[in-house]
């Protein structure tokens, strides 16, 4: 069969103008979805923590804001990384870190058991269980503008009706045992250390020097 002709013809059709070179910035287009199609989206993020990377390449471990169980346990990976990777020293650095006593003490446990010395630097506020975290240090230093505030780690939350008291106890064997640390590490009787946690004492950087919470300046 012959093809369709039209007369006179038809002239052709023009290109389609070429689109504008697109912005790096601006979002990519979202995809049509067809009528009564669910539109599903998710979120992937590829990108690495470069900034923690980049400061572990230095041996630097910072710390800042409230520790959960999962942030304490990746500390504790990347001390014990650093500690196998060679014996220069490890930098802490506590930036205003709020932490419950079982996860300090794990902390604790990581630092005491480090061969390499650790340089634990306070920053901002430090107060409860953290202020163990830089007591137990090989070289212990603080910001200018840093506070330590000695207080009892408050009970954990979230405790079912019937493990309350159970809790209650084990929560009081750790503070006694954090009382015990401390004094250790700042070489005070631990009744007169008890005495400051449960006043919730708070000590400028001089402060915290003279109680021994801090290395001497000619140290």
């Amino acid at each position: 069969m012959n093809p369709i002709s039209t007369w006179p013809p038809l002239p052709p059709t023009p290109p389609d103008p070429p689109r504008p070179p697109r912005s790096p910035w601006l979002p990519e287009p979202r995809p049509t979805t067809a009528p009564g199609a669910v539109s599903v989206s998710s979120v992937e993020v590829h990108a690495p923590d470069w900034l923690a990377e980049r400061l572990v390449a230095q041996r630097v471990v910072a710390l800042a804001g409230e520790l959960d169980a999962e942030a304490a346990n990746r500390a504790i990976a990347t001390l014990a990384l650093l500690d196998a990777s060679g014996d220069e020293p490890v930098q802490l650095r506590l930036s205003g870190v709020q932490v419950d006593v079982e996860a300090a003490f794990a902390l604790v446990d990581a630092l005491d058991l480090m061969g390499a010395p650790v340089h634990v630097t306070a920053l901002g506020t430090l107060t409860g269980a953290a202020i163990a975290l830089l007591a137990v240090g090989d070289v212990r230093t603080a910001g200018p503008h840093a506070v330590l505030q000695l207080a009892d780690p408050k009970p954990p939350r979230g405790v079912r009706g019937w493990d309350v008291e159970a809790w209650v106890v084990e929560h009081a064997r750790q503070v006694e045992r954090l009382h015990e640390r401390l004094a250790e590490a700042t070489g005070r009787p631990v009744a007169e250390l008890a005495a400051d946690m449960r006043a919730q004492r708070v000590l400028t950087v001089d402060e915290a020097r003279e109680y021994g919470l801090l290395d001497p300046r000619d140290a």
